[in-house]
């Protein structure tokens, strides 16, 4: 789930007719497109991250 809050009159437009719920399904398809395409893992840290 994704919550956007558009600040200003050109956003607030936006979000009316429905352009910043495309605009972020695709952009999220793109993504996942991307991850899936990559044949191997990056080689990145794969470490844990521990709460302070």
């Amino acid at each position: 789930m994704m919550d956007v809050e558009p600040s200003g009159v050109a956003e607030k437009a936006a979000d009316m007719v429905g352009i910043i719920d495309r605009r972020a399904k695709g952009d999220l398809r793109r993504f996942k497109e991307y991850i899936e395409e990559r044949d191997s893992e990056s080689g990145a840290w794969r470490g844990r991250i521990s709460p302070v």
